[in-house]
């Protein structure tokens, strides 16, 4: 039997963010008999979707994180090639990676894009690092991929839709698992102690971007109106400790349910009833895109691109705006649109996705 084609993607760890989930729901509807995914993983140890790759077929490379990038990476394709393509998402050191998979022959190399902001201060070292990593990747990359515009000017720069190369690529989902059931629902809700609870949810990693902090001081406003609201918190990360002791600060701790992270996380959007998303920077929000899917109001930052908003429902304020006006927003986003499904489904349908990645791997 033929050998799969390999793509070798570049990742920090396959963790509980969106792109991880991402990737992996592009890697469940791929035929690996005929193209195979393998992972490096710049973090060098173990994360949370690593067993499902084994289980597919697919290897893990884990960094050596005493070593610098280039090596761990050159030693990779050389041992463990040929791949077919190299797919990176690891934002601006992407360039390394396009010019290691330049100098290696890999022939498709693509840079992807997942952010229009990576928290870091944008000072005079920073934005010269950005530049030089911003030339590589246009020189060595074969195709410069983006969740959306903004996420490719920020990454690539800001002329770079004019590149035949750049394309905006959807983040793709398998909609079916994150349709309304209201039988998932109630077995959530008791399993999760919410029966006749207002529960506000989110779903997303414990980074800055995400403004957990803001989450739980918008939360702490619609406590004032609704005693029995609940908030549903479903991810992990660095800062989960530090929102724990502002939950505890603010007189929360009872009405606050860490999820932790779980790869079924479209059960928890079934227990919710509005989602709650003031992220400071989005390249996209595709969590959006999953809380809607389900029919989900959802009361974001403005920062989130517009485009996210798929039923019309979801509303967009500043992150200045006052806790008590985000309250009285979310306190209005009652009820589900369950009719929302089919207008996602024609947009981010993860097989859809699939079949525009796959012209371009092969």
């Amino acid at each position: 039997m033929n050998e799969p084609v390999r793509i070798l993607h570049i990742f920090s760890a396959l963790d509980s963010g969106g792109v991880s989930n991402f990737v992996m729901n592009l890697y469940r509807e791929l035929d690996t008999e005929k193209i195979q995914f393998d992972f490096a993983m710049t973090q060098g140890m173990p994360a949370l979707f690593d067993d499902e790759v084994l289980v597919r077929g697919g290897r893990i490379f884990y960094f050596d994180t005493s070593k610098s990038i280039i090596k761990n990476l050159r030693s990779i394709l050389q041992k463990n090639g040929p791949f077919h393509a190299v797919h990176s998402h690891l934002f601006f050191y992407s360039g390394l990676v396009m010019m290691e998979a330049k100098r290696a022959k890999v022939p498709v190399r693509i840079a992807h894009a997942h952010n229009a902001h990576t928290g870091e201060s944008r000072s005079l070292p920073r934005r010269a690092y950005e530049l030089g990593m911003q030339m590589l990747i246009r020189m060595y990359a074969t195709h410069l991929l983006g969740c959306s515009e903004k996420a490719c000017r920020y990454v690539f720069g800001d002329k770079i839709m004019k590149d035949r190369r750049a394309a905006v690529i959807p983040d793709g989902i398998d909609c079916s698992r994150f349709a309304f059931d209201p039988e998932v629902r109630k077995k959530m809700r008791e399993e999760y102690g919410l029966q006749g609870k207002y529960v506000v949810g989110h779903v997303g990693h414990f980074n800055p971007a995400k403004n957990h902090r803001k989450i739980l001081s918008v939360f702490q406003a619609v406590c004032r109106q609704r005693r029995d609201a609940m908030l549903l918190l479903v991810g992990d990360g660095e800062l989960e400790q530090q929102v724990r002791q502002y939950a505890d600060q603010l007189g929360l701790t009872d009405q606050v349910i860490f999820a932790g992270a779980h790869k079924d996380v479209e059960r928890f959007y079934q227990a919710m009833d509005v989602f709650l998303f003031p992220s400071r920077y989005e390249g996209f929000g595709m969590a959006m895109i999953e809380a809607q899917t389900g029919g989900l109001a959802c009361v974001a930052s403005d920062i989130v691109p517009s485009e996210t908003n798929i039923d019309e429902r979801a509303v967009y304020l500043p992150l200045k705006a006052a806790d008590s006006i985000w309250a009285e927003k979310i306190l209005k986003a009652l009820g589900r649109d369950t009719s929302v499904y089919e207008k996602v489904y024609a947009i981010y349908s993860v097989s859809r996705v699939v079949e525009k990645l796959l012209t371009i791997y092969m």
